[in-house]
């Protein structure tokens, strides 16, 4: 659910990239990364974790760290 709402969403921003991380083959990177839910959308030094994100979330998210 969170995916197809973000590759949806993504698609209205040009600049954006998205890097998909597998937690269980990559357990260092998640840990470093500080995942502690998935999934996690992460921007720098923000995060947005929850085991239900929904669409309206994720858009909030995406506003906010698109423009700071």
């Amino acid at each position: 659910m969170a995916k197809k709402a973000l590759d949806e969403l993504l698609l209205n921003l040009d600049d954006a990239h998205l890097e998909e991380v597998e937690v269980l083959t990559n357990p260092l990177r998640t840990l470093r990364d500080g995942v502690k839910f998935i999934p996690t959308l992460k921007y720098g030094d923000e995060q947005l974790s929850g085991i239900l994100l929904n669409r309206a979330q994720i858009e909030a998210f995406l506003q906010r760290v698109h423009h700071s």
